[in-house]
């Protein structure tokens, strides 16, 4: 009979107690925004990703090969979608401008800008990344 015992695995695990902390910090932020309290989104941020930080460095949370896969593949697939998207709904939304249909708003023009600047941001990445491969 043997005296070892097999290894219990945690009901939940380190990395998903780490993304459910994350959330908690994204969504504190956003929620404090959309009922315009921005110094406390700030605050409710930097404290909830302080937890996190602590969390990771307590717990001994690693990342590996496996993980970077997933992170790779995701935002792969992510950048895909905002492509596609953005290269279907920003020229149909010019075109119904210069028709006559559509006025640009200072929320929908920052969205442009902002997905303009993800994508300049990306392809220099991209060509760095290139380069030194």
């Amino acid at each position: 009979m043997s005296t070892t015992t097999p290894e219990s695995t945690p009901l939940v695990s380190n990395r998903l107690v780490l993304a459910v902390v994350w959330a908690a910090a994204t969504l504190s932020y956003v929620g404090l925004l959309a009922v315009g309290r921005e110094v406390a989104a700030v605050g409710a941020f930097a404290l909830v990703a302080a937890v996190a930080v602590g969390y990771r460095r307590l717990a001994g949370v690693r990342f590996d090969e496996r993980d970077a896969d997933v992170v790779t593949t995701a935002s792969g697939y992510a950048v895909q979608v905002f492509g596609v998207t953005s290269g279907v709904v920003f020229p149909a939304l010019v075109l119904a401008n210069g028709l006559g249909y559509y006025s640009w708003t200072a929320f929908t023009a920052g969205i442009a800008t902002t997905v303009a600047a993800f994508f300049l941001v990306w392809g220099v990445a991209l060509a760095v990344v290139r380069a030194r491969r």
